[in-house]
């Protein structure tokens, strides 16, 4: 399950962020289709989120111990304790989007649309986090693991 968190992932952030971004539309036009997309599209990214939580637990028992001692450690401790933690906020968000779906009421859908827009911020720097472990310290990336563990102070004492 491990070698699929990175799709599951970009599918848990297009789809929240799509989703959020069809209700924000649709309710600045007035558009009933577009947040009707926007709620379907939404509840398919919280599912999404679970999956990548999932994953990304199987990821993690994959590539700690290449990470154990060094100076990434924090930021993949970072990664994975808000990894733990979006999937409760984005059910809480999804359960909210489900009532304002069943009973319609524009003055709570604004504090949805504000509430949501928080949390996909949040996706944003999970995901921001999530690429510098894999594109910055090739966290994941089996060529370079394979060779050596990942220890970004000798590599940046090479780069001097």
């Amino acid at each position: 399950m491990a070698e699929l968190h990175a799709p599951i992932v970009h599918f848990a952030i297009a789809l929240t962020i799509v989703g959020v971004l069809f209700d924000l539309v649709g309710f600045a036009l007035k558009k009933e289709t577009l947040r009707h997309a926007g709620f379907w599209t939404f509840i398919v990214g919280v599912l999404a989120v679970w999956g990548a939580m999932f994953s990304g637990e199987a990821a993690e028992e994959v590539v700690e111990h290449f990470v154990e001692g060094t100076s990434i450690e924090d930021i993949f401790e970072t990664h994975e304790e808000l990894g733990k933690f979006l999937p409760w906020i984005f059910t809480a968000l999804g359960v909210f989007r489900v009532f304002l779906y069943l009973k319609e009421n524009m003055k709570l859908f604004v504090v949805y649309l504000i509430l949501a827009l928080i949390g996909i911020g949040l996706v944003g720097y999970q995901g921001r986090i999530g690429g510098k472990l894999v594109y910055e310290y090739g966290v994941g990336v089996k060529p370079l693991m394979e060779k050596m563990p990942v220890n970004p102070e000798k590599h940046h004492e090479e780069d001097d």
